[in-house]
């Protein structure tokens, strides 16, 4: 079982560098170019060309190296393109599986980030006093349903590579930290309760639903 995903992660240079140490675990990157990464100014500050990249696995870096300093007070945004095993390892965005009523075994895409396991999902600064907002999509088969933090805000079905997918895209979260998010792709089904002012959902398997559990 292997996850795609692409990471926009636009982040405030606090101090001149020629240096970004971002968070990452697991993670099989494509190559932007000739590197692991693609930076762009945000504020239109002159970006600086990347020297190099390359993946620290003992201490779980993405290490890019720049050939000129970032500007202090500006704004960029670091791309990447990456895959990552569904394993059943409850850490990051792991595999859960259950049996259904008919015998069917049934695959859940869940997700677990406390404490650092965010990396795992995706490349970010993962440590809980640096906080940001984040705007999710789940690409997700049409039979199976897709939730996280927020409301979803927009689904749609498209096309990759011949087949027919959903595309389910949810509101930005408040300022959190990275082991706040969740998100999960199954085939749960849910009961609500919206006469208050906080709307409730429960999921669970169609049939402890169905019978109240």
């Amino acid at each position: 079982y292997i996850f795609t995903g692409n990471s926009s992660v636009v982040f405030l240079c606090k101090e001149a560098t020629d240096l970004i140490l971002i968070h990452s675990n697991k993670l099989n990157y494509t190559m932007q170019g000739s590197f692991l990464v693609s930076l762009q100014a945000v504020d239109g500050a002159t970006v600086p060309p990347i020297a190099e990249t390359w993946l620290e696995v003992p201490t779980q870096y993405l290490v890019v190296r720049l050939g000129e300093r970032l500007e202090q007070g500006k704004r960029y945004q670091l791309f990447s393109s990456f895959t990552g095993e569904l394993a059943d390892d409850l850490a990051g965005f792991y595999r859960s599986e259950y049996t259904d009523g008919m015998g069917n075994r049934k695959v859940v895409a869940t997700t677990q980030m406390q404490a650092a396991d965010a990396r795992k999902a995706f490349p970010c600064f993962d440590e809980p006093a640096m906080k940001a907002t984040f705007a999710v999509t789940l690409i997700h088969p049409p039979d199976y349903v897709a939730i996280s933090n927020m409301p979803a805000v927009d689904s749609w079905q498209q096309q990759f590579d011949g087949e027919t997918w959903n595309v389910t895209t949810f509101q930005t979260t408040p300022k959190m930290s990275t082991y706040l998010l969740a998100f999960i792709v199954s085939q749960f089904d849910h009961i609500q309760n919206d006469s208050g002012k906080v709307l409730i959902r429960i999921w669970g398997r169609p049939e402890a639903i169905a019978e109240g559990q």
